[in-house]
C-alpha cells in the first residue's frame, strides 16, 4: 500500500481574525499568489508529486469566493481526500452545502478555546458565536469535522474545557488536533514547554472523558520526553522507525540514551532558542518505544488496520467470510498484548461504512472492534447498517467496560447484535486489572456482563493465556459458571507479531506451561456446560496441542492458501500431521522465543511423536 503523501496548500495570506501566534497571516494578499490559476497550480503541482491528500489552507480559505471550486478541481484531478483548515467563522449554510457537494473530505475547525474566551485569543469580538454556527452548518452538510487547537500561552487554562464544550455543543467531531506552536511574530504569545507539555496533560484527560479521540499534529510539537508521564501521551504520537531526521530539530544529550532515538526528531530548535535550559529526560521503557511507533504515516496506518479479512471456518467444513472493521483505535484498557495501534485517531466514517457495506453485502460475519468500539459514538449506527444491508451475523469485540452504563447493552440488542465478544483476562480484579493496566475497570466489565446477561445477545468470553495468568484460568471459569452461566468462553495464547508486543517470557509463555491450567479449567468447563471454544484459531493454539479431542477438527475446512500472512511456521512434526492443512502452526514469533519441539504429528486413529 502506498503512502498517503499529503500536501498543504496556501489558498491566501489574509484572514479575518488576528492570532498573535500565527505565521502565516500576511497584512494584504499578493496578487499573483492568491489569483485563481496561481492556486490551482499548486494543487495541481502537489498531485502530479503522488500526493493523494489536499490540505487547503490559509489565512482563512473561506473569504475565497471560489473555495467549492478548488476542492472539485482537486478531486476531479485525483485527490482521495480534501480537507479544508478553517476558522468557519465565515461558513454559511450554502457554502457548507457547496463544499459539501464538491467533495470536501474533513473540515477542521480552529477553536483555541471553547466560549467567549476565544475572542480574546483571535482578536475577533463575536468570533467564537460564528464559528460555532459555522461548525453546525458543516456538520449539517454531511462534512466530517475535526477541531484544531493551538496550545499557547493565553490558553494554558482553557484548553481542558474544549472537549466537554464540543460534546455539550453536539458538535459531531470525529477528534481532536492539538498543536504547540514554536515560532511565532510575537514570540510572547508562545507557550513555555513546561506549561504546554501540562495544559495538553489536562486536555488529553477531559478528550478521554468526553470520548473524543485526541492527535497531535506532528508538524508542530514538542518531544514526548516532556511529559511527567510518557506512557500516559504516548498516543498523542506517531513516531517512525527511521524518521529521526526532520528539519528545525536538533538532539540533546538525553537523545543518546533514549530508545526512540531511531524515530524522534529531538527537540525542535526554535525551542531550545527560547529555553536552553530546558530539562529533558530520556524514555526508558520497551512499552513506550511501541506505543509510539506507526509503520509509516498515520493515514496509511489507519487504512492498514481498518480491516481484517478473515474466514470463519464453521464445523461442517463451511468458509463464511469473517471481516474484523476497526471502528475505533483508542482504548480505555492498555493490555500489553495488544496488537493496535491504539494511539491512531479514529478512522473516517466513510470508510468504515465502506468496510461495513462490504462485508455486509458479502452475506457475511461483520466483527465490530477496536480499540474499544464502545467509545465510538456511532456503534449503534453501524450495527444496525450492517444487519440491514445483509450481514449473516454481527458481533461486538469490546471489554464491555462502557456497557454497564444505563441502556447500553439494551440499545445494541435493539440494533440487531448477535454477540458480545467481551475480554475478561482474571478472576479477580488484581489480575485482570494489573494485565489491562486499568485499575476499576474489572468490576466495570463484570457490570457491563451482567447487563448482557439481561438482554437476547450471545456472550462470549476471551480469555487471553499470558503469563501473569497462565494459572488462573480454572478459577475464570468457575466465576464464568457461578456469574454467567450462558455465556461460551473462548481460549485465546498472546501472540507477538507486531512491534506492539514484546517478545519476551514475562509476557509469552510456553504452551506446556499453560496447559496444566487449561486442561483443569475444561474440565470445570464441561461440567457446568460451558461451551470452550477458540482452539483453531489463528490466535488459539496448535491443534496438536489442544486439551481436546482431536477428532473434532478433521472435519474443519482448510485454511486458505496466504491466509496467514506468513506469520506461522511449521515444525518437523506437521509434516507428518493430518491435521496440517486444518491447522496454522506455531506462530513465527513463539517459535523463535520457545522452540517448536513441542508439537506432533496427529493422524486419525492414532498419534505420533
Amino acid at each position: 500500500m502506498p503512502v498517503m503523501r499529503v500536501a498543504r496548500v496556501l489558498t491566501n495570506e489574509t484572514c479575518n481574525q488576528g492570532c498573535g501566534f500565527c505565521s502565516a497571516r500576511r497584512p494584504v494578499e499578493r496578487p499573483d499568489f492568491v489569483r485563481p490559476a496561481a492556486v490551482l497550480a499548486r494543487i495541481d503541482e502537489a498531485l502530479a508529486k503522488g500526493t493523494r491528500e489536499v490540505v487547503l489552507t490559509g489565512g482563512e480559505p473561506t473569504m475565497r469566493r471560489d473555495l467549492a471550486a478548488l476542492v472539485r478541481h482537486a478531486r476531479a484531478r485525483g485527490a482521495e481526500r480534501v480537507v479544508l483548515e478553517t476558522n468557519a467563522s465565515l461558513v454559511t449554510e450554502s457554502l457548507a452545502r457547496a463544499l459539501a457537494d464538491a467533495g470536501l473530505s474533513v473540515a477542521r475547525v480552529h477553536v483555541p478555546a471553547f466560549g467567549p474566551e476565544a475572542d480574546g485569543i483571535t482578536r475577533d469580538e463575536g468570533g467564537f458565536s460564528a464559528a460555532l454556527t459555522g461548525a453546525r452548518a458543516l456538520a449539517a452538510a454531511g462534512i466530517p469535522l475535526e477541531i484544531t487547537t493551538p496550545i499557547v500561552r493565553n490558553n494554558l487554562d482553557l484548553v481542558a474545557g474544549i472537549p466537554g464544550g464540543v460534546r455539550a455543543a453536539n458538535l459531531p467531531a470525529l477528534r481532536l488536533l492539538a498543536s504547540i506552536p514554536v515560532e511565532a511574530p510575537d514570540p510572547a504569545t508562545l507557550a513555555p514547554l513546561e506549561g504546554a507539555a501540562r495544559a495538553l496533560e489536562r486536555l488529553d484527560q477531559a478528550a478521554r472523558e468526553a470520548g473524543i479521540p485526541l492527535s497531535l499534529d506532528p508538524g508542530a510539537a514538542i518531544p514526548p520526553c516532556s511529559f511527567e508521564r510518557p506512557a500516559r501521551l504516548a498516543h498523542l504520537y506517531a513516531l517512525n522507525p527511521g524518521g529521526a531526521n526532520r528539519p528545525g530539530h536538533e538532539r540533546v544529550p538525553a537523545c543518546g540514551a533514549c530508545v526512540v532515538s531511531d524515530r524522534c526528531p529531538g527537540v525542535p530548535r526554535a525551542l531550545l532558542a527560547r529555553e536552553p535550559t530546558s530539562a529533558f529526560r530520556p524514555l526508558t521503557e520497551d512499552r513506550v518505544r511501541r506505543k509510539l511507533t506507526v509503520i509509516s504515516s498515520v493515514r496509511e496506518q489507519i487504512d492498514r488496520e481498518l480491516v481484517t479479512r478473515d474466514v470463519h471456518r464453521a464445523p461442517d467444513g463451511r468458509l463464511v467470510p469473517s471481516h474484523i472493521v476497526r471502528i475505533q483505535f483508542q482504548c480505555n484498557q492498555a493490555c500489553d498484548f495488544c496488537f493496535v495501534s491504539t494511539h491512531l485517531p479514529a478512522p473516517e466514517d466513510e470508510a468504515v461504512r465502506r468496510a461495513i457495506l462490504e462485508i455486509a453485502h458479502a452475506g457475511g460475519v461483520l466483527q465490530v472492534s477496536g480499540g474499544e468500539p464502545t467509545l465510538n459514538g456511532r456503534l449503534r449506527e453501524y450495527v444496525a447498517l450492517a444487519k440491514r444491508e445483509g450481514a449473516m451475523a454481527v458481533e461486538l469485540q469490546t471489554n464491555a467496560v462502557r456497557l454497564g452504563e444505563p441502556g447500553r447493552a439494551r440499545e445494541l440488542e435493539e440494533a440487531g447484535l448477535d454477540v458480545a465478544f467481551v475480554s475478561l483476562h482474571g478472576s479477580r480484579a488484581e489480575i485482570s486489572d494489573m494485565i489491562t493496566r486499568a485499575p476499576g475497570t474489572f468490576e466495570k466489565t463484570a457490570r457491563g456482563l451482567d447487563a448482557l446477561a439481561q438482554t437476547k445477545i450471545r456472550v462470549r468470553l476471551n480469555f487471553v493465556f499470558c503469563a501473569p495468568n497462565q494459572a488462573d484460568f480454572p478459577d475464570f471459569v468457575r466465576l464464568v459458571a457461578a456469574r454467567w452461566p450462558a455465556a461460551e468462553i473462548c481460549v485465546s495464547v498472546v501472540g507477538a507479531f507486531t512491534d506492539l508486543v514484546p517478545r519476551t517470557e514475562s509476557l509469552i509463555p510456553r504452551y506446556t506451561d499453560l496447559l496444566p491450567a487449561m486442561r483443569e479449567g475444561l474440565g470445570i468447563a464441561r461440567a457446568a456446560g460451558i461451551p470452550v471454544l477458540g482452539f483453531e484459531s489463528m490466535c488459539g493454539i496448535p491443534l496438536c496441542l489442544a486439551p481436546v479431542d482431536p477428532r473434532g477438527f478433521f472435519d474443519l475446512a482448510e485454511i486458505p492458501s496466504g491466509h496467514d500472512g506468513g506469520e506461522f511456521v511449521r515444525a518437523e512434526a506437521c509434516g507428518r500431521c493430518e491435521l496440517s492443512a486444518r491447522c496454522f502452526g506455531l506462530r513465527r514469533s513463539y517459535a523463535e522465543l520457545h522452540g517448536t519441539s513441542e508439537a506432533r504429528a496427529i493422524v486419525r486413529g492414532a498419534e505420533i511423536g
